[in-house]
């Protein structure tokens, strides 16, 4: 990496440099996910989305990082379904700038989050899936450790044609109490 990583949860604060990601970044985040629509560009609506976000992870439900890189956002991490009690699981996804890629940024924040999740969260088990041709993404999931337990056919609707899901896991080798 060429320089400093670091990796925050969000805040409210944050909306004006994550919305010059999101914006960076549109086209290429729309070739693999659904469109947000018109609307979430706008300053209002990403603060609205990052106070909903800081909400969750006060209620120890979700949790919403930031990768950052000076003061820049070069990516987003998630961590949702966050069932601390019986399964002690939660769901990764994450999206990195395009401008971005090739530093390693996706691979070391993802393990920071993933780490934070087993140490701090005390989960035993993060899940993620994987559109079947983003092969930067399944590389990603090899290189943070995790190991393909599935493949769904026909699970995503994109841009018209349904698409199949690669399913990964990554347990944690220090089981939580």
């Amino acid at each position: 990496m060429n320089s400093t990583l670091t990796i925050a949860l969000v805040k409210a604060d944050d909306a004006s440099a994550v919305l010059a990601f999101e914006q960076e970044n549109r086209n290429h985040f729309e070739e693999w996910i659904a469109s947000r629509g018109d609307d979430f560009y706008s300053l209002q609506e990403v603060r609205s989305s990052l106070e909903q976000a800081q909400y969750l992870a006060s209620a120890k439900r979700e949790y919403h990082y930031l990768a950052w890189v000076g003061n820049e956002v070069v990516g987003r991490i998630t961590l949702r379904g966050v069932e601390q009690d019986q399964y002690h699981k939660a769901f990764l996804g994450y999206r990195f700038s395009q401008r971005h890629g090739g530093h390693g940024y996706a691979t070391a924040a993802v393990n920071a989050v993933v780490e934070q999740a087993f140490k701090e969260f005390k989960l035993n088990r993060i899940e993620a899936v994987v559109i079947i041709d983003n092969l930067p993404s399944q590389a990603i999931m090899r290189k943070c450790g995790f190991d393909e337990f599935g493949h769904s056919h026909a699970s995503v609707l994109r841009n018209g044609i349904w698409m199949d899901m690669l399913h990964y896991e990554k347990l944690n080798t220090v089981r939580p109490v």
